[in-house]
């Protein structure tokens, strides 16, 4: 780690930029709103600019929102002509057509604009990329701002996934081009500091990225122990599980827990919590069909935090059955919520549970018979669950927390600053 010296003594005016700001997006909006609240607590000015779906209210923070038209999967004829050929737009429109994700590019495009118009009234301390690495990024260190990014994982490993499970030459072509892991890996070796959730991904984008051994600073994701919670006046169901993610996000593994769930007693019945709405959304659905599952899995989708832990509480255990995990925040909740978890040793898993039998039973990554028999043996055990659940806890409450990820990221935003020599 290259940062290790004091955090700031005066409060800082940090940029905090996320190219989709709402955490039903997924973990990188779980990370802005929590992250931003944090470095806000220890004194810090943070601007946070945001393109859809957006946070919501965060009144420890000024919010901008970034305009975003989502050619990706409203065609064109809902829009005006005026709208579309906007420079942006129309570049956006051409690129979702031929089937790439422009957003991560054209949205840190954005971003530049408005911090240039922004920054001589404002003076930013730092821009904090939060996953985008879009070329908009180099333009803002033009501005004489020193940029930080911090990466969850590489894209190249989301388009491996999705080419390995899906089905037809031409969705495959699609899929190939959809994702832009070039652009991520060369703005990624121009930025000031890159810093990554876990010892894991630091090592993989290294790698990846070709940043160099130690480039990467490796910060754990945090989670609030005082809301994510037992509540032991809410009754356990018998059999039930629980499942938080994407189901339509490959990497996630929901094909082989599905599988798991085939095999098992009548009596064990699956929550699936996924807050991201997709058109025409039929991965998980059909899959739940096609083995005939729909009396046994329910969902619940857009849900409040507070109903989250209440749903965690009611469970019995829950699964993470992901083929790759640059962190694993669901599995923390469960673990804060005092509930054992049954979880694949993919990616970074084991640095949040820790070894097999801490806070979880870890199987192999696809393996739904080996997922089945975890599964199996937690619900036929009470004493095991109490166990492991007791565990997690502890583990939970003794190493993570928000507090420390900012005090963390704040030392990495000082050395940055202290180090700062516009590149251009």
């Amino acid at each position: 780690m290259r940062f290790s010296g004091e955090g700031s003594r005066v409060p800082l005016k940090v940029a905090l930029f996320s190219y989709r700001g709402n955490p039903f997006c997924g973990g990188q909006g779980v990370y802005l709103q929590n992250l931003s609240r944090a470095l806000a607590e220890r004194g810090h000015q943070v601007h946070i600019f945001s393109g859809p779906p957006y946070p919501g209210p965060m009144p420890w923070a000024t919010t901008h929102l970034l305009p975003n038209e989502n050619f990706i999967v409203r065609p064109a004829r809902h829009f005006p002509l005026r709208t579309i050929i906007q420079p942006l737009s129309l570049l956006e429109y051409a690129l979702a057509r031929a089937g790439a994700n422009p957003e991560m590019m054209t949205q840190s495009f954005r971003l530049y604009g408005l911090l240039r118009r922004l920054h001589a009234r404002e003076k930013f301390d730092v821009v904090h990329d939060n996953q985008s690495l879009g070329y908009g990024l180099l333009l803002i260190q033009r501005l004489g701002i020193p940029v930080v990014a911090t990466i969850h994982h590489p894209l190249a490993i989301d388009r491996q996934e999705d080419l390995r499970q899906m089905e037809g030459l031409l969705r495959k072509a699609r899929r190939a081009i959809y994702y832009p892991p070039l652009m991520q890996a060369l703005v990624a070796r121009k930025l000031q500091a890159v810093i990554t959730g876990s010892d894991f991904v630091g090592s993989l984008i290294e790698e990846h990225y070709r940043l160099g051994p130690g480039r990467a600073e490796r910060i754990y994701h945090g989670v609030d122990c005082a809301f994510f919670r037992p509540i032991p006046e809410i009754e356990k169901v018998p059999g039930r599980l629980i499942f938080v993610g994407s189901t339509e996000d490959r990497k996630k593994g929901v094909r082989y827990l599905l599988e798991a769930l085939a095999s098992l007693a009548a009596a064990v019945h699956l929550v699936i919590v996924d807050g991201r709405r997709y058109p025409g959304r039929v991965y998980a659905r059909d899959l739940i069909a096609k083995l005939g599952l729909g009396e046994r899995v329910s969902w619940r989708e857009r849900i409040s935090n507070e109903e989250l832990v209440q749903e965690y509480n009611r469970a019995e255990a829950a699964v993470v059955p992901s083929l790759f995990e640059g962190f694993g925040l669901p599995a923390l909740e469960a673990m804060a919520c005092g509930l054992p978890v049954v979880a694949t040793s993919a990616g970074a898993l084991p640095e949040v549970t820790g070894p097999d039998g801490v806070a979880a039973l870890l199987v192999p990554p696809a393996d739904p018979e080996a997922l089945a028999r975890a599964i199996r043996r937690l619900l036929s055990s009470p004493s095991l669950r109490r166990q492991l659940g007791g565990q997690a806890r502890r583990r939970a409450e003794q190493n993570f927390s928000w507090a420390k990820a900012a005090a963390a990221t704040e030392a990495v935003y000082v050395q940055v600053r202290r180090d700062w020599r516009a590149p251009y």
